[in-house]
């Protein structure tokens, strides 16, 4: 089974979050995002470096995903994405979202995309910080190992407590260095090596589980 973060892996939301999120900067008083300047940055670091108060961060999460919906025809599929998901299906994978987005919004993105069917297990609304607890929790409900697939630094921190392989893709939020310090050898830079190393990262760890 291959599971896929949704934010910056599947669908293209980065810019537009970002957007809305500097948006709301001189209301909740934080710093605006300048995105070049935190590629190199965990989630929870660039929440720090801009100094949003971790008490008011639940809700301008749900404020991000409310305004998300919104404008969620401006959302498109990564290039490359929907010809990775059908070379991965043809070839008899299971798929599966985990996301802290919210369930309206992958939905609507799936719906759009024509992708409904292609995924036999979404998890949506998982808390920012909490993606390690949602893999384990995955793990026990699945009774099966996986690959997952996210852009994040968190993605691979999350990943290295859950004891599960991850490919970095790297035309999401953080950049290639990055990635490629905490996960190396393991980072696509395009949708064709991210494949390739998808099919062979199962190949080696599923083949054994």
């Amino acid at each position: 089974m291959i599971i896929f973060d949704f934010d910056g892996t599947l669908a293209d939301t980065i810019s537009l979050g970002l957007s809305i999120i500097n948006d709301y900067a001189d209301h909740f008083k934080y710093s605006k995002i300048k995105r070049e300047e935190h590629e190199d940055f965990s989630a929870i670091e660039v929440v720090q470096n801009i100094g949003i108060k971790m008490w008011k961060f639940p809700y301008l999460v749900w404020l991000l995903r409310k305004k998300i919906y919104e404008r969620s025809a401006e959302i498109q599929i990564f290039p490359g994405v929907k010809e990775i998901l059908d070379d991965l299906k043809n070839s008899g994978f299971k798929l599966g979202i985990i996301t802290s987005n919210s369930e309206d919004n992958v939905t609507d993105f799936l719906k759009r995309n024509s992708l409904e069917s292609y995924f036999s297990y979404v998890k949506t609304g998982v808390p920012t910080f909490g993606k390690r607890h949602a893999l384990v929790k995955a793990k026990k409900q699945l009774k099966q190992d996986f690959v997952y697939v996210g852009d994040e630094i968190r993605d691979i921190e999350a990943c290295r407590h859950a004891q599960i392989p991850v490919v970095s893709i790297t035309w999401g939020l953080n950049s290639a260095a990055s990635l490629e310090k905490m996960n190396p050898g393991m980072v696509a830079k395009d949708s064709t090596e991210a494949l390739s190393l998808i099919h062979k990262t199962a190949e080696q760890y599923l083949k054994h589980n």
